[in-house]
């Protein structure tokens, strides 16, 4: 079955996955995410703070993909009054530092707040075998790309316990 993407819509092909012992960052530039998943939809509100270049604000929906198809993505960009409406739906939040560790492959997202603890590497290639082919760093733990547990969406309404309890069942799994 061929999966159309939506128009004005670009495909996203991308691969997570768990982290537990990333590089030393301390040293790294990052930028700070903070993420609004709007309640009973797709959309998400986003907020990007990097050092050295003005705030970014988008509107995003992702549309779900069929098997090894990509993802669908559009994003509005927004300015600080329009992100500032939108932020007063009833939305959950998540907050990461986000550090290109590959520039334009694969970064590292570090959670904060409730999902402090939870470290994931993002692959996002220009194709699918892009993605197959990319010899990762060694360091790198767990595909989590089809766990939907690991989506924004639902990370941003979990809560510290639930994390754990994940973590510690996909540990048990892999002894």
């Amino acid at each position: 079955m061929v999966h159309s993407i939506p128009k004005y819509a670009r495909p996203e092909f991308e691969r997570r996955f768990l982290l537990g012992d990333i590089p030393d960052l301390s040293d790294r530039r990052f930028r700070l995410i903070e993420d609004l998943y709007f309640d009973g939809t797709r959309l998400r509100l986003r907020k990007i703070t990097s050092r050295d270049r003005d705030t970014q604000y988008k509107l995003c929906k992702k549309y779900p993909s069929e098997g090894d198809e990509p993802l669908a993505i559009v994003n509005i960009y927004l300015t600080a009054r329009e992100h500032d409406l939108f932020s007063a739906l009833p939305a959950k939040g998540l907050r990461k530092k986000r550090y290109d560790v590959i520039p334009s492959a694969f970064c590292i997202d570090v959670f904060e707040d409730h999902l402090a603890g939870l470290a994931l590497g993002e692959l996002e290639l220009q194709s699918a075998i892009a993605l197959e082919t990319f010899i990762l760093p060694p360091w790198v733990g767990r595909d989590v790309s089809r766990d939907p547990f690991f989506a924004g969406g639902n990370l941003a309404s979990i809560d510290a316990g639930q994390l754990a309890a994940k973590l510690l069942s996909l540990q048990s799994l892999a002894c």
